[in-house]
């Protein structure tokens, strides 16, 4: 059975200006744009020469994917009577209609404060940005929210990063604002946008930012300059596309704050919650929170970017932009960076639904599971980027029927675990045991034996369409080479049998909600699919 091998990543080198994606001039030129955005994609080639994935010097073995897991780590789903009938499965199919796609509201719910409330003003002498603060409010807070907001603005601007729209002076003058108030919570900015522009030609807006009040006169730690800069993200990026989704703008705005304000503090927790709940949208981040999609922002900038952070996913916005009709209550988000996304990959004869699968791949090498082979510089996070496993199954116990405990949303994933135990062990050369429904158990009661051929049949409900990978995965927790199957259009149902196990310690099995499986209504982030179930069958 042939394996599609993971090849290793290279820098890439490609002489292309962000700018070509993100000037306002490009963004009156569609066709020019999304051309641009295909260079980069295309910018990035992949070396197909091997490279090693090993654990590194002296780490223990519980950092590789077949690590034992503390109890609770994965959640078991429903164990199906092998004898159910591939049927139960599959569900109605009623097909959805869909309307006009409508965006954030034109007159954004977050409100700038009223001039009374925040009397004292700093402005910088050498950037568009002015900070007011409430009476009473400390000057060392008030200098320091100014220095940090000039911090994250210049950083933008190294990366070539264009500046948020001027707001014709609704803070008091045209920079961008930053407003310090007492009811915010750290790491909980409220980001708001004005009207639309005037002469832009697109649906533009300037944009401001709420964040929270240092407290007393010791420094806030990285948590204020996280938020500046995840409010200035956001006025660039409604700057590019005022209608763009919530989960779009939440996306951007913590995958930029995290390149240019990097604090562990709230990446920690926006990964952990990311990576536990696989099976969610990966636009179901909130406007003003730091959201763990911000991982997919990174795989696309290694994956297909010049090198320039930011630069694809900003630049996706930038050429999915529209203009609303006058009098709309709500913004026209059509195109959506995914349809950016879709025609740009179309171009390059690639299709967005591999690229989903491979970020479901990559999403399980990630923290302790880092193998060194996927994204890069993610082994820091640790537990917070190990992704949650649906089952852990032991080869001996075959065959098995299995479903997930929860349905999977579009552009979600899901993983299961099969651990090949008695062919496969820890670095240290210790067999393993364990139950089915513990994460990562290597080993179980039944030996895999000689095991050296696994079938997977996996059912799901339609209308949805499902892509798989069978990851083969070696006794240092690296993947060595992957199956693809499904995401056939009309199809409800997906086989593969993977042979040549010896020596492995598991397969993994990955799945992605890809959407419809009606080519006429591919993914839309105002109008998805409903979140889905499956069961996957596994025999030897």
């Amino acid at each position: 059975m042939p394996m599609v091998v993971k090849p290793c990543k290279r820098a890439c080198q490609i002489p292309a200006a962000l700018a070509a994606l993100v000037s306002l001039a490009s963004l009156r030129q569609r066709g020019a744009s999304m051309l641009a955005v295909g260079a980069v994609i295309a910018g990035c080639g992949a070396c197909t020469s091997p490279g090693s994935a090993l654990v590194g010097p002296g780490e223990p073995a519980e950092r590789s994917m077949l690590a034992g897991e503390d109890a609770g780590q994965v959640e078991g789903g429903a164990d199906v009577d092998a004898g159910v009938r591939d049927a139960g499965v599959r569900g109605a199919g009623v097909r959805e209609e869909r309307g006009p796609q409508e965006g954030l509201p034109v007159f954004s719910e977050v409100r700038r404060p009223e001039p009374t409330q925040v009397p004292f003003r700093a402005c910088s002498t050498a950037l568009p940005l002015c900070v007011h603060a409430p009476n009473g409010t400390p000057g060392e807070a008030l200098g320091e929210a100014l220095t940090r907001s000039e911090e994250a603005m210049r950083a933008y601007d190294a990366l070539g990063l264009p500046r948020p729209l001027p707001d014709d002076d609704r803070g008091g003058g045209p920079a961008f604002d930053v407003y310090l108030a007492p009811e915010v919570a750290p790491f909980a900015p409220r980001v708001g946008h004005d009207g639309p522009a005037l002469g832009e030609g697109h649906d533009g807006a300037s944009g401001f930012g709420v964040v929270a009040l240092p407290r007393g006169r010791k420094s806030s730690g990285c948590a204020l300059g996280s938020d500046v800069a995840y409010a200035l993200a956001h006025g660039i990026a409604v700057r590019l596309d005022a209608g763009a989704a919530a989960g779009e703008l939440a996306m951007v705005s913590s995958h930029l704050s995290s390149v240019v304000a990097p604090c562990p503090e709230a990446e920690l927790v926006a990964v952990a919650s990311f990576q536990r709940a696989p099976e969610r949208s990966l636009l179901g981040g909130t406007l003003g929170l730091r959201d763990g999609s911000l991982l997919f922002g990174r795989y696309l900038d290694e994956a297909y970017g010049i090198g320039a952070p930011g630069a694809v996913l900003l630049g996706l916005v930038a050429i999915a932009w529209q203009q609303t009709p006058a009098g709309a209550l709500h913004f026209r988000n059509e195109p959506d960076v995914f349809d950016a996304l879709r025609a740009s990959l179309q171009s390059l004869e690639r299709h967005v639904e591999g690229t989903l699968l491979d970020f479901a791949v990559a999403r399980a090498f990630m923290g302790s599971r880092s193998d060194g082979r996927h994204l890069s510089d993610v082994a820091w996070l640790g537990e917070a980027g190990r992704v949650r496993l649906d089952w852990s199954i032991p080869v001996g116990t075959l065959p098995r029927r299995v479903a997930p405990a929860r349905p999977v949303a579009p552009t979600g994933a899901t993983y299961l675990w099969l651990d090949l135990g008695g062919q496969g062990s820890d670095p240290g050369g210790n067999a393993r045991a364990g139950s089915a429904g513990s994460a990562g158990s290597a080993g179980s009661a039944g030996s895999a034996g000689s095991t050296d051929e696994v079938t997977v049949v996996v059912d799901w409900e339609v209308p949805a369409l499902f892509r798989w990978a069978l990851v083969k995965v070696d006794a240092r927790g690296a993947e060595v080479g992957r199956a693809e199957f499904g995401g056939v259009y009309g199809e409800a149902r997906a086989q593969r049998t993977v042979v040549g196990l010896s020596g492995l310690s598991g397969l993994l099995l990955v799945g992605v909600h890809v959407g419809s499986d009606d080519r006429s209504l591919p993914f839309d982030p105002e109008h998805p699919t409903a979140a889905r179930g499956y069961t996957a069958w596994f025999s030897r």
